[in-house]
């Protein structure tokens, strides 16, 4: 194997065997347009250093490739330049009742979900099946005072989340600083905020006042979101641009059942083993911890043979 140290290069050679745990290719935004379905982009509430490094090195010496459209996501959430991770908006986790009203829409400036819904890894029933959600960009978070007011609107506590846990940005408790920012943006006509937002302001208009009906009769005719049924009346208005967001990929090279890399006509590749969601098992949709299960059964299986292979001299 090939690397750099400082300005030299190197060559470095394993005695017995090399295994990958690099990751997937959740902060790699090509890979994202090449092999996930529906999203333009998409951006990692995980380590913003899996980037699919070990992907393009097992390519290079042969390998198939497997289950590169299985992610888990897409979910909605707040992505700046600023912060390499994404931000959870706590008035979209399924789990919190806030005051005020709330919806989000596209770039049609209609609503196109259950805002509330709790999606399963980004995934959400249709017809029968389980689908990513759906996330036409740019998607915009429309809120009323009532609930700008109410506190944060960002869950900053550190339980989850590269951004909670590792960046610890401190949000402003009244909104304020992200406001200031242009994270957050304003008008005091919800006209006004379409023009702000680059939306057709009859739509949007349209739009908040349909909700408004909805919440009135109790029941949203649409999607039938049952969670935070709150008409956005106080003014002044605000939202915040979303962006799809994602845990983690599973896509990557393709592994036998002895952890070992294999070419396209299913062949190992001698000495190259793997583990973890580089190249997870899963091959439609994620399950819940599964990756760990992975790291811990694959780890042991991959560096069990590994171990066992002939060394190099």
């Amino acid at each position: 194997m090939r690397g750099q140290r400082r300005d030299e290069n190197i060559r470095i050679k394993a005695r017995r065997g090399v295994v990958q745990t690099c990751g997937g290719f959740e902060n790699n935004q090509e890979m994202i347009r090449n092999y996930l379905p529906g999203i333009p982009c998409c951006y990692t509430s995980g380590s913003p250093y899996n980037e699919g490094d070990g992907i393009t090195m097992a390519m290079s010496v042969g390998a198939d490739l497997w289950h590169m459209n299985n992610y888990a996501g897409p979910s909605m959430a707040l992505k700046v330049p600023e912060i390499r991770t994404t931000f959870s908006m706590q008035a979209l986790h399924f789990s919190k009742k806030m005051p005020g009203g709330m919806i989000v829409v596209g770039p049609d400036a209609r609503r196109f979900c259950d805002e509330k819904y709790k999606t399963r890894h980004g995934k959400v029933p249709v017809n029968g099946r389980w689908l990513p959600l759906s996330t036409p960009c740019p998607m915009f978070m429309i809120c009323d005072h009532t609930l700008f007011s109410t506190g944060p609107l960002y869950d900053k506590h550190p339980s989850h989340g590269w951004t909670q846990i590792i960046e610890r940005y401190d949000w402003s408790e009244d909104n304020s600083a992200e406001l200031a920012k242009g994270w957050i943006r304003t008008a005091d006509s919800i006209a006004g905020l379409a023009a702000v937002l680059g939306l057709d302001p009859t739509t949007l208009a349209d739009t908040v006042s349909r909700w408004n009906r909805h919440c009135e009769a109790e029941h949203d005719a649409d999607f039938g979101r049952a969670l935070m049924l709150a008409p956005i009346v106080a003014k002044p208005f605000y939202a915040v641009e979303l962006s799809p967001s994602m845990l983690n990929t599973q896509g990557g090279p393709r592994r036998n059942e002895q952890g070992q890399i294999v070419r396209p006509d299913g062949s190992p590749i001698p000495r190259l083993y793997r583990a973890g969601e580089l190249g997870s098992i899963y091959s439609y949709l994620y399950q819940g911890t599964g990756n760990i299960g992975e790291c811990l059964a694959f780890g042991r299986i991959s560096g069990r043979n590994a171990a066992a292979e002939t060394p190099r001299e």
